[in-house]
């Protein structure tokens, strides 16, 4: 066998293991999802949030005076309290659509299914985000565990602890969860609160 034959045979060997590794990331990508617009699937509306916040925060960037890139191109601290009023916007605009006993309980039991789910894929993988995994679809996994049923409040307090030690979880990501399992005090911080943390 000629040198070039074996460089090449060399290089393919060291290709296959990134090309998987790509492929498990887009897998992630399409499951994690797919988990999130079932979260929103009984609680939300037919519409995904992410529409009323983008339609929202295109609204508050153009009467700022920005373009979309010179929004994205400010420090973090500076679009924070845009997206957080975005989000609050938005918020306001979805309409329920949990409005009897039956619908409540068909989303239990997506509430269920999708925090075992989200528990498998962060006790193998660590935290995961639509933007440590490079998605193409933004999502917010965090929706997931904000959302667990009770019998499965003490794993998610052991995980987001082990990911706020192993510094894989955001802190604002940890706050909304941490809320969550302490019964949902009113939350006192906002997302620029912890823009740089």
């Amino acid at each position: 066998m000629n040198l070039s034959k074996s460089i090449l045979i060399f290089l393919l060997v060291l290709a296959i293991p990134l090309l998987s590794q790509q492929t498990q990331e887009k897998d992630l990508c399409s499951q994690l999802a797919i988990l999130v617009e079932r979260d929103q699937q009984y609680r939300g509306s037919n519409d995904t949030i992410a529409d009323y916040v983008n339609h929202a925060l295109d609204s508050l960037i153009q009467t700022k005076g920005l373009t979309p890139q010179q929004f994205e191109a400010l420090p973090a601290q500076e679009q924070g309290p845009t997206k957080q009023l975005a989000f609050n916007i938005a918020g306001q605009k979805m309409k329920p659509v949990i409005t009897n006993d039956s619908l409540a309980q068909l989303q239990l039991v997506l509430d269920l299914e999708n925090t075992k789910t989200l528990i498998d894929l962060v006790q193998k993988h660590g935290w995961l985000t639509s933007k440590s995994l490079e998605c193409s679809q933004s999502f917010k996994t965090v929706l997931i565990f904000r959302h667990a049923p009770k019998v499965y409040w003490e794993l998610v307090r052991e995980i987001i602890e082990k990911e706020k030690a192993a510094n894989r979880i955001s802190g604002y990501e940890y706050y909304v969860i941490d809320n969550h399992l302490k019964g949902r005090p009113p939350i006192i911080k906002k997302y620029a609160d912890f823009t740089n943390k």
